[in-house]
């Protein structure tokens, strides 16, 4: 239940960038109804993104309740495998510093980029994402204590496209969910009667034989992954979700 609340945040998340886009778009165009229509729907989904992932950290199952005296005496086992990792984390750091050479080449400017985004994987940790990033990520929620295995963390991070955006959450020092919206962009375009032609359980093979090629990864969860295709036009695009390999779910935006 708690991963259905974190896809309806992420999928809510990307919703709300793509409706702000297009709202820009019809404003250019003059047409302020239609940019008003739209940026009301981008309002909608911003406040369903926070709305989702509140629930999504109120509904993590943390263990249950103990007694006092248990309380007190796991809170002393706990700070004292704590100060003993802390010192054993502080001499390890000591001796890598005598023996690893820092490096001086810049990273790109500490930005993320689609290269450095696909290199990131579930299960790394803060330590090794900020290594290939080059830079540290900003806060944007956190819950839960420190050091324990609940203990939830999203981050941001900045990147080098044009309107782009990247996110990072971490749970128990692990990463569980990565993404990003415009940091790069797929060659294959989709159209309306393709995007129609993808039924739920299919495989990845399946979709991308109909669509004929990958899209780009704009979010990814465990088994569970989203891949964003464009239109013909302006601002029309799609987005494609696969969990264990299987299609699940499918939305799109003016395709034609």
């Amino acid at each position: 239940m708690d991963k259905l609340f974190l896809i309806i945040s992420i999928v809510s998340f990307i919703a709300f960038f793509l409706f702000a886009i297009l709202s820009i778009v019809q404003f250019v165009k003059k047409n302020n109804k239609k940019g008003v229509i739209q940026l009301l729907f981008a309002g909608v989904s911003f406040f369903v993104t926070i709305a989702a992932f509140i629930v999504f950290l109120i509904v993590i199952p943390y263990p249950g309740k103990t007694t006092t005296e248990e309380q007190v005496s796991t809170t002393a086992d706990a700070n004292g495998e704590l100060e003993k990792a802390q010192d054993q984390t502080v001499e390890k750091n000591q001796q890598e510093s005598k023996t690893e050479p820092v490096s001086t080449e810049p990273k790109n400017n500490g930005l993320l980029t689609e290269e450095k985004f696909s290199k990131i994987t579930d299960g790394m940790t803060y330590e090794e994402v900020v290594n290939i990033i080059g830079s540290e990520g900003t806060v944007m929620s956190e819950t839960g204590t420190p050091g324990s295995p609940f203990h939830t963390v999203m981050y941001e991070f900045k990147t080098d496209g044009f309107m782009s955006v990247a996110t990072m959450m971490f749970q128990g020092g692990k990463l569980i969910n990565k993404t990003q919206f415009g940091l790069g962009s797929s060659n294959t375009e989709i159209s309306l009667e393709q995007f129609n032609t993808l039924k739920n359980g299919m495989t990845t093979e399946e979709v991308f034989a109909i669509l004929g090629g990958e899209g780009e990864i704009i979010s990814q969860s465990g088994d569970i992954v989203m891949y964003s295709y464009t239109g013909k036009t302006l601002g029309a695009n799609a987005s494609i979700m696969f969990q264990g390999g299987k299609l699940i779910s499918k939305s799109q935006i003016g395709l034609q």
